[in-house]
């Protein structure tokens, strides 16, 4: 990945070359500069481009001085882009050449005086047309010139950030692509189609598998900790990536300066150096801006380009804005030592682009002890208001701070931050309306609203939440999250990520259940049905699997969302819960979404799922999902799963026994699944007298109930080894606390040193 980062910046750095400003124009630019240290009599007098452009005296001199210093295609676009300039910026034309031809012959030259820099004071009036001094010119033309090359390098620099992440991105499409037509060719046609193209897949299989072993699984650090530094990572590839960001932006922002003698704007080189550093650093701070945007928005389309996480984007976008209020710090103090250098700063603070500016940079700094993960995990709701506002606040104080350029070029920064921003928002709503509203045209243009019930078991500590989304076209998949807004609340913009644990699909005339319930009853929600009394094949339906379909006499959709309370609105929520005599309470919720990427699962024919506490809803829908692929009448793509083993972790086992029996009961009378359960609550809390799970009659040894942790590390090489020894493919999929995901991670890396190579490690993210 780093040869391709590389590239790609060299070719985005070709480009920007590209564009670095003609050196034929530099020539009478030169001259023109160097004559605006001088005053010429006559009118008119005053004013910038005034003087430049109509006095005749000072024209006759910007001809005459381009004549002796400058080539004729020199002088031509200079003099083209001089009148470019005149009328653009100055609302006047040039002098033309030949209106003042008699004064320009080689004779006039002669005569002319030769002015040396400083040589003559701003304050006296010249009354002739004169030439400036050879060294004169080439100590403008110096200044000019590193002046172009040091703003064209600042924007370069900016583009060379935009091809770094390009090639990370690229990097990440092309990953997906490749593992997605070989998913699809193993879907098709089994190992026969790969087999096809192993004389390819051979030369390259040692160099992915050492990628996947040391950068992409592994944990950033040689132990299984995920921290590096003060900063949290969970793979040791985003680690290098981001710190690689960090190094190449301490490198824009350090090196690269053209620094001249004699320079005319700052004579010193240490003044140059301060100058260029504090324009380097504020450019590329808001050359930043659209990743930091880009890479912190819901509906950013390269999350599902690369099948990367919100996570993953949301980790890169932490540390771009680190960096880029980091740059806008160091511009404001580098721009302040140059005040104070030149005097009278104070003064010069008044003025309301400076004041702007510094107000964008302390919203920037302001942000930063809102958004660490204390902070955010604790007070979620006013970290994101608190978020929000001041990012925009800091986005006007960019725009008003840039004002006073022509043209406004730093905008163009700032703009795609701007779209990016309204084009979010805008398909958020529309994700609102689309989940939640749904006008039934056959109905009498009935509309359909979202609906929910939650529901608190204090003995599992778990608010079970279902909702029936207004629209029931909603496809869902494994993996898929939303935003949960309860709308009637003082608060109701509020938006919280919960993972989609399970859904089902019932009929409308569907009569209330009895505690028995017949098998061969189609219209019974599997939620409420106990483990079956009968075993079932593995490819074989049983009642409750069919109900996971959504066919033409089914029309409620029903999602069920597993939340365990901490602080904020979860809390709130479990208040009104125990607020209710029977804990239930009926709010309206509404949806946002479905958002995130499912992993084919299904290609690989050994699955472990690993689930700590709640985490276990980001693994039911992928059983759920291998219950439909593997189902006789199967729409889908056929499965290669041939076997699945669940290892879940929690404290209550209420909550065990509340999934086992309901969503989890279909998967436990299949031969080809497998649940081990395991409690850790004190075996003294009221906990353990709830009733623990019972397996259906036949199938004792599908429930393995514990108290304690598992031995993640035995059981992971065991299921490696196992599937080594029948050569066969392994998956290990993951959602639960840190320390959890960890151990798994570090595990399946140990497999991997010891040389199984088809196994693969997905981790689910548990914390936003």
């Amino acid at each position: 990945m780093v040869p391709l980062g590389w590239l790609f910046l060299l070719v985005y750095s070709g480009l920007a070359l590209a564009g670095r400003p003609r050196t034929d124009e530099g020539c009478v630019t030169a001259v023109y500069t160097a004559l605006s240290y001088l005053s010429f009599a006559g009118e008119p007098a005053d004013g910038f481009w005034e003087t430049r452009c109509q006095n005749p005296l000072q024209v006759t001199s910007i001809y005459a001085a381009s004549d002796v210093y400058c080539t004729p295609d020199e002088e031509t676009t200079g003099t083209a882009q001089l009148e470019g300039f005149c009328r653009e910026f100055g609302r006047m034309d040039l002098i033309p050449r030949a209106q003042l031809a008699e004064n320009l012959t080689r004779h006039a030259l002669s005569r002319m005086p030769v002015v040396d820099y400083l040589e003559i004071s701003r304050s006296q009036r010249l009354p002739t047309p004169v030439l400036i001094s050879p060294s004169y010119y080439r100590r403008t033309f110096e200044t000019i010139d590193t002046w172009q090359f040091e703003v064209w390098s600042h924007n370069a620099f900016g583009l060379a950030g935009y091809a770094f992440w390009g090639s990370i991105l690229v990097a990440g499409i092309t990953h997906r692509l490749v593992r997605h037509i070989l998913h699809s060719l193993d879907v098709r046609a089994g190992q026969w189609s790969r087999s096809r193209i192993r004389w390819l897949w051979i030369p390259l299989d040692g160099l992915y598998h050492w990628l996947q072993t040391h950068l992409v699984v592994s944990s950033p650090l040689s132990s299984s900790r995920r921290q590096l530094l003060w900063w949290t990572f969970p793979t040791r590839i985003e680690a290098v990536t981001i710190l690689l960001f960090w190094v190449l932006s301490a490198v824009f922002c350090t090196l690269g300066y053209r620094a001249v003698e004699g320079n005319i704007y700052w004579p010193s080189i240490s003044s140059q150096i301060l100058r260029y550093a504090a324009d380097r650093t504020g450019v590329l701070c808001f050359a930043n801006i659209p990743l930091v945007w880009l890479f912190a928005g819901r509906n950013n389309i390269f999350i599902w380009a690369t099948g990367w996480s919100f996570a993953t984007f949301n980790l890169f976008h932490r540390h771009i804005a680190w960096i880029a209020t980091l740059q806008a710090v160091f511009h404001t103090l580098l721009y302040l030592v140059i005040m104070y250098q030149k005097g009278n700063i104070l003064k010069k603070l008044r003025k309301p682009y400076l004041v702007w500016g510094t107000a964008a940079t302390v919203l920037m700094v302001l942000v930063l002890p809102f958004a660490v993960q204390w902070f955010r995990h604790r007070l979620y709701e006013t970290f994101l208001f608190i978020h929000i506002l001041f990012s925009l606040g800091l986005l006007v104080g960019c725009f008003y701070h840039t004002i006073i350029f022509e043209g406004h070029e730093y905008w163009n920064y700032l703009w795609p931050a701007v779209v990016i921003w309204i084009l979010d928002r805008s398909l958020r709503l529309v994700r609102l309306v689309y989940c939640n509203l749904h006008v039934r045209l056959n109905k009498g243009n009935q509309v359909q609203c979202t609906s929910s019930s939650a529901t608190y078991d204090p003995a599992a500590d778990v608010i079970r939440l279902e909702v029936t989304p207004g629209s029931s076209m909603i496809c869902s998949t494994p993996g898929d999250f939303y935003y949960l807004y309860q709308s009637f609340r003082l608060t109701g913009w509020e938006s919280h990520p919960f993972t989609l644990g399970y859904w089902s699909y019932e009929t409308r005339y569907q009569t209330p259940q009895t505690p028995r319930v017949s098998k061969d009853d189609h219209t019974v929600d599997v939620t409420q049905v106990p483990l079956l009394s009968d075993s079932s094949s593995g490819s074989s339906n049983t009642p409750d699997e069919m109900q996971l379909k959504h066919t033409s006499d089914q029309h409620d959709l029903k999602f069920i969302f597993w939340i365990r309370p901490y602080d904020g609105w979860t809390r709130s929520l479990r208040q009104q819960c125990t607020q209710s005599p029977d804990l239930t309470i009926n709010r309206a919720i509404l949806l946002e979404g479905p958002y995130g990427n499912h992993f084919p699962l299904w290609n690989y024919e050994s699955v472990l799922l690993i689930a700590g506490g709640t985490g276990i809803a980001a693994v039911v829908p992928y059983i759920q999902d291998h219950l439909l692929r593997s189902s006789s009448d199967s729409e889908q793509p056929t499965t290669q799963t041939r076997e699945m083993h669940l290892i879940w972790v929690t404290r209550q086992a209420p909550f065990i026994h509340q999934i086992a029996t309901r969503e989890l009961a279909p998967a436990l009378a299949r031969d080809d699944f497998r649940a081990s359960f395991y409690t850790t609550a004190p075996t003294s809390t009221p906990t353990d007298d709830a009733p623990a799970p019972n397996p259906s009659p036949g199938h004792e040894n599908k429930i393995e109930t514990l108290h304690g942790r598992p031995d993640l590390e035995s059981m992971i090489l065991d299921h490696a080894q196992e599937a080594q020894l029948s050569e066969s493919s392994a998956a290990v999929l993951v959602c639960g606390p840190v320390a959890l995901a960890d151990e798994a991670r570090a595990a399946v890396h140990l497999a991997m040193r010891r040389g199984y190579r088809r196994i693969r490690f997905v981790e689910e993210s548990f914390s936003w």
